[in-house]
């Protein structure tokens, strides 16, 4: 009996410290680094808008669209 009072109080030490433990490090460990996942993707975004090529530099890739005007040759 003693041995089973004593077993129900630890267990529920440890799902209190567990229970602390995820509310006061975990959550916030997790929201700091979706923080910073999205600052580096906006930086990323940015850089690529500072540095984006021109039209005249890129190559054609497979699935670009390709609008040609024929002229009648007389």
């Amino acid at each position: 009996m003693i041995y089973q009072l004593f077993s129900i109080i630890l267990s529920a030490l440890f799902l209190m410290f567990m229970f602390w433990a995820l509310w006061y490090v975990a959550i916030p460990l997790l929201a700091v680094a979706v923080v910073l996942s999205a600052l580096g993707q906006l930086r990323g975004k940015i850089k690529n808008k500072v540095h984006k090529k021109h039209a005249h530099s890129q190559p054609i890739r497979a699935h670009d669209v390709i609008d040609v005007d024929f002229k009648e040759v007389t």
